[in-house]
């Protein structure tokens, strides 16, 4: 942002908004563009990975919960009261 204050000749006491500078400079934020790629090019290779990995089946959604589940919780009434 430095640099293109300095390439369009914007004193930095002039109060002029970063989001000004991009438009008056015409550049588009790559920044979140970028994000998305990368985000799309690790899912694409986690989904091409053979065999069960973790990441792949994170990213799926088909973990199944070991030994058939987390077990059962005692009764309401079960527990004890901390009072």
């Amino acid at each position: 942002m430095k640099g293109l204050r300095k390439i369009l000749r914007v004193s930095w006491t002039a109060k002029k908004t970063n989001e000004w500078v991009l438009n008056k400079a015409a550049v588009k934020s790559e920044l979140v563009d970028t994000f998305k790629a990368r985000k799309l090019t690790y899912c694409g290779h986690t989904m091409r990975k053979q065999g069960s990995c973790l990441e792949k089946e994170i990213t799926l959604g088909t973990m199944a919960p070991p030994d058939g589940g987390r077990g059962k919780l005692p009764p309401m009434g079960g527990r004890p009261q901390i009072m």
